[in-house]
This record gives C-alpha cells, structure tokens and sequence, in this order.
C-alpha cells in the first residue's frame, strides 16, 4: 500500500543524475520548470557557474534543517537560514533558492488528483487561481 511504503520516507529527496549538467543550465532548467524570472543562487565554495552537477538534495518550502549534513552537488529548497547557506558553500555545495511557496505550489495539481479520487466526485475541490509567493524582487 502507498502509505506504508511512505512511512519510512523524510521529506527531503536526494538524485544522482543520469546525465551531468552545469550550475547554470541546473538554474536555468529549475527558473523554466517552476515559471520564475529569478532564482537565488549562492555558489559552493570551489565552484562556478559551468561546474559540473551529478547530486542534488531536494527539499520543498523550508529545507535548511532537512538538508543539513546532505553531501551533494546542490542543495533546491525554497528558503534557507543564511547561516545555513554559508554552511553549505563552505562545504563546496552550491545552493539553488526559489522561495518558499514556489517550490510547493507544483504539487497542487498532485494533491487535487489524490484527493478527488479519495472524496469521489461529489466533493469539489479547488486550487487557487490567485495565490502566489507573498515577497517579491523588486
């Protein structure tokens, strides 16, 4: 059953990738998939923007606590505590940021699907329309 197997599985989510990519191309795939102008990036210490990316620790919303003591190429959360961030760069893990909301709101259309399905057709369930990340680039 889904739910058993889930039971021994954090929120976090590391991959090895099957095809290397750059920092950049990383960042540019990430601002694309997700509809963003913009991303924060703060790169690991000994790397750069072409450096080569095979690992990248995941976490959704909030992921400093998750990710923390993670060894991977680059850690995509939404948001980290700056202390966090610095942590990571000075172990060479470069750091993709694309605010908290952004990193949650794609799996909406998921848990719509999921819960339809659970509740049956005679529950209504919407997405907002008008909903975004409350802070902005300005």
């Amino acid at each position: 059953d889904d739910i058993d197997c889930m039971k021994h599985s954090g929120v976090g989510r590391k991959l090895t990738l099957s095809s290397s990519v750059s920092l950049i191309d990383l960042v540019q795939r990430i601002k694309q998939h997700l509809g963003l102008s913009s991303v924060r990036l703060a790169i690991g210490r000994g790397c750069e923007d072409t450096t080569v990316v095979n690992t990248i620790a995941i976490c959704a919303g909030s992921g400093g606590a998750v990710l923390h003591g993670v060894t991977a190429d680059v850690f995509l959360t939404g948001e980290m505590s700056h202390h966090e961030v610095l942590d990571a760069t000075s172990r060479g893990t470069s750091v993709i940021l694309c605010e908290h909301s952004n990193t949650e709101r794609g799996y909406l259309t998921v848990m719509k699907q999921n819960l339809q399905q659970a509740l049956g057709k005679e529950v209504k369930i919407s997405i907002s329309e008008v909903d975004r990340d409350p802070l902005v680039t300005v």
